[in-house]
């Protein structure tokens, strides 16, 4: 299933940037996330080696339907929408975030709870 990572700041605001993901389930509210970038050439610098971590703050699901005016239909026949996944991330520290994460979510940033899963 294909989603959209939504990167925002911590404590919110605009997007930063978005990735787009395919997923075997959808993330939901509070969940952790982390992503670690697999650089072909190597990362752009070592500020750049760890991964980027985000705690979900809500999921937005997004829907265009072909609405062609007709008001019934045969079972099987009717139209199909389409949606699409918005996962709006807030910039967390994780403990192997990257100098450049962290300094991309700034000092409020939520942490990662320590786990042993």
């Amino acid at each position: 299933m294909r989603i959209y990572l939504v990167a925002v700041p911590a404590g919110g605001g605009e997007a930063e940037y978005t990735l787009t993901m395919d997923v075997p389930a959808i993330p939901q509210v509070g969940d952790y996330i982390t992503v670690a970038r697999d650089y072909k050439k190597g990362p752009p610098s070592d500020d750049y080696l760890g991964s980027e971590d985000f705690i979900v703050r809500r999921v937005r699901w997004s829907f265009t339907y072909p609405d062609d005016g007709v008001m019934t239909y045969t079972a099987g026949e009717e139209p199909v929408g389409k949606g699409e996944v918005y996962v709006e991330c807030e910039m967390a520290i994780g403990g192997f975030s990257s100098k450049a994460h962290k300094r991309s979510a700034g000092p409020n940033a939520q942490e990662h709870e320590a786990s042993a899963y």
